[in-house]
């Protein structure tokens, strides 16, 4: 911690007095070893503060220049502490006001007529600015017609591009800027007024201007569709802290009736402003919503009214969360090539009816031409065996996702539970050579592998498939019992692996092992040999460093 009594012995002669020289104003104690003060630098002024304790030790301080460290306005004001403490007398400090722009200047010489007008002109030339000062002087709307609104909009967007409809991506944030500012007014209304159909009209109007605006322009920027998303959660969250819950529920079923009653399409916008409200809402009006819903599906259930799977999907969820699936379920049949709608449907068809779950997922999978698709539903399968303890059924499954997912306890599971052994053994050998070829990309395969011939046993082969795509972390598992099997064959494989899937560390772990296992004759005999490649030449050089 800096004392201001050992300044000259912490910074050098040249630092204090270069220090000394820079002129403080307005010094003041504020609190008790608390001082402020301007320091003047040039053209520059800079706000300084420093705190000391009773044993004159700085123990806060700042300076608002953009100097790293103890900075030489600060140095300048512990010095001037230093010399108050010491009841030295200080250098006569300039009580001098702070500096005056030209602009300032020339301002105060000119009349309100003079600067209005020049204001004027420089709003015809500068939309931008005439939006800021509307925005910070302009008066304080709390009611807005239609046309006003979209005149917002439009003067919003006019002040920065104009009229052009190639737009970059900072020219919308500049219009996003802008909106945001101008458009509170009107948002502050909405909230005020949010119990209130003119909410739901003012919400629809800036949504359906502001997508005009953006489909008329070419830009790669999507602020303008965040900024809408932001707004329709604003939307929600406040619809939703409507005191009155009757009002509330009014309100809210009109509002999905324009969807659930509805004839025709409804605006995006105000599509996923409907499930907005559900995401936002608390439990007593999610049930509410979701009762909603539910009546709805019936009617559609008894008309054959049916949806988009995408549709089906959102609602799904509503029904799902809500525990009101199982009365509505044949409105949601198995889409082919909609896993995410699927899955759903066959994880909440497992409480009821795991026959149906079997069926629908072996008819997915056999229609999918993707293997990578078909795991979602070896999941489901996999539970469904295990839950009912259909082992035979499980380790074919466990067969079919291993390859995708390989794990040991998998691949002894399916040795104990298949029934055929022939069928076993073809499984074995498929399995053991894709795991093999993918070692070097893939190391984690590596230790799959090595942890199946682990549980057979099967160390010998271990030691054949030793080469210089092995990870050495799967050889430090291994090494001890490896040299028991074979401890000559061991050091001539890794001696002459040409190249290293290692890290440093486990270099060093395998280093070691081999040189408290073979005395120093032996291992320079293979070592010393290894003078080309990058790999070998660089585990050779740290195995015989190693040596005594």
């Amino acid at each position: 911690m800096l004392n201001i009594i050992d300044l000259e012995s912490q910074f050098s002669k040249q630092k204090i007095n270069k220090a000394k020289k820079l002129s403080l104003r307005e010094i003041e104690e504020d609190k008790k070893n608390n001082f402020i003060c301007f320091i003047d630098e040039g053209e520059e002024s800079y706000d300084v503060q420093i705190s000391i304790n009773e044993k004159l030790e700085i123990i806060d301080s700042s300076c608002d220049c953009s100097d790293q460290g103890f900075c030489n306005h600060l140095l300048a004001l512990a010095i001037h502490i230093f010399e108050i403490k010491n009841n030295k007398p200080t250098k006569k400090t300039k009580l001098k006001a702070k500096k005056i722009s030209e602009a300032e200047l020339a301002i105060e010489n000119l009349n309100s007529e003079e600067i209005k007008g020049w204001i004027l002109e420089f709003f015809k030339k500068n939309k931008e600015a005439e939006i800021q000062f509307l925005l910070e002087f302009g008066e304080k709307k709390t009611d807005f017609s239609d046309f006003e609104i979209k005149s917002i909009i439009d003067k919003s967007i006019q002040s920065v591009v104009g009229k052009k409809k190639n737009i970059t991506a900072p020219e919308i944030k500049k219009i996003v800027d802008i909106l945001t500012k101008s458009l509170e007014p009107v948002e502050e209304f909405i909230w005020q007024n949010i119990a209130k159909n003119i909410a739901l009209e003012t919400y629809n109007l800036i949504c359906d201007h502001l997508m005009s605006f953006q489909v008329n322009i070419y830009t790669t920027s999507n602020r303008i569709e965040s900024f809408i998303d932001k707004f329709r959660t604003k939307f929600a969250i406040n619809f939703n802290q409507i005191k009155d819950q009757l009002v509330w529920e009014i309100l809210a079923q009109e509002y999905w009736n324009y969807y659930l009653k509805g004839t025709g399409s409804i605006p995006h916008t105000l599509y996923h402003l409907l499930f907005d409200i559900y995401k936002y809402a608390d439990t007593p009006q999610k049930k509410f919503i979701a009762k909603l819903v539910k009546e709805q599906i019936e009617i559609w259930i008894k008309n054959d009214v049916g949806l988009r799977t995408e549709l089906r999907e959102h609602l799904l969820d509503i029904m799902i969360e809500n525990e009101m699936f199982l009365s509505v379920k044949s409105y949601f049949p198995i889409a082919f090539y909609k896993n995410s709608y699927n899955i759903k449907i066959l994880n909440e068809l497992l409480k009821f009816d795991k026959n149906l779950v079997e069926k629908y997922c072996n008819e997915i999978i056999n229609r999918n031409s993707n293997e990578k698709y078909n795991y979602p539903y070896y999941e489901i399968l996999e539970k469904l065996y295990l839950e009912n303890n259909d082992l035979g059924k499980l380790a074919i499954i466990k067969k079919l996702k291993f390859q995708g997912n390989p794990t040991v306890e998998d691949y002894i599971f399916i040795e104990q539970n298949e029934t055929d052994n022939g069928e076993f053994k073809k499984f074995r050998t498929k399995i053991l050579a894709i795991l093999r070829r993918s070692f070097y990309q893939y190391p984690e395969n590596a230790e799959i592998y090595f942890q199946i011939l682990e549980y057979e046993k099967n160390y010998t082969k271990m030691l054949d498939v030793i080469d210089e795509n092995l990870p050495t972390f799967v050889i430090n598992q291994y090494s001890e019992k490896l040299y028991l099997i074979d401890k000559e064959k061991f050091l001539v494989k890794v001696s002459r692996r040409s190249s290293w899937n290692s890290v440093g560390s486990e270099d060093e772990k395998l280093a070691d092992f081999l040189v408290s296992k073979y005395d120093n004759a032996h291992l320079k005999s293979y070592f010393s040999k290894n003078s080309f490649g990058f790999g070998s030449y660089s585990f050779s050089s740290m195995v015989l460093k190693k040596l005594k």
